[in-house]
């Protein structure tokens, strides 16, 4: 099934979904340009995946920044450094899961997150 966007561009809402592992601005392009045109199945399943992903990195990073702060862990020999960077690898890996995903047009579940955006965000 082929549509044409706003673009001229032929898709099958692979386009979207894979603009919208690039953050707010190719999530913002996916949502706006390609998928309120026309609206497909694997489009939408990438948008919901990774809104959650993103959703959810934002929240447990600066949860633990501020968390840390808080308790002032962020001096000495217990640098927030050391829990930081697991939590950046470990969204980094899931992100290229879920890239791979969208390059290859499946609807593949990122881990720990695929399943429960599509019931969070279902419409």
């Amino acid at each position: 099934m082929s549509t044409k966007n706003p673009f001229g561009i032929e898709d099958d809402g692979k386009t979207a979904g894979l603009l919208s592992y690039f953050f707010v601005l190719g999530w913002s392009m996916a949502y706006f340009a390609f998928h309120q045109n026309e609206k497909t199945s694997l489009s939408s399943y990438q948008l919901r995946q990774t809104l959650l992903l993103y959703i959810s990195y934002v929240a447990i990073r600066y949860g633990l920044s501020l968390f840390f702060g808080m308790i002032g862990l962020p001096t000495g020999i217990f640098s927030l450094y050391y829990f930081i960077v697991p939590v950046n690898l470990g969204f980094i890996v899931l992100w290229i899961i879920g890239l791979n995903g969208a390059i290859n047009g499946e609807k593949k579940p990122i881990p720990l997150f695929g399943q429960q955006a599509q019931n969070i965000f279902s419409i």
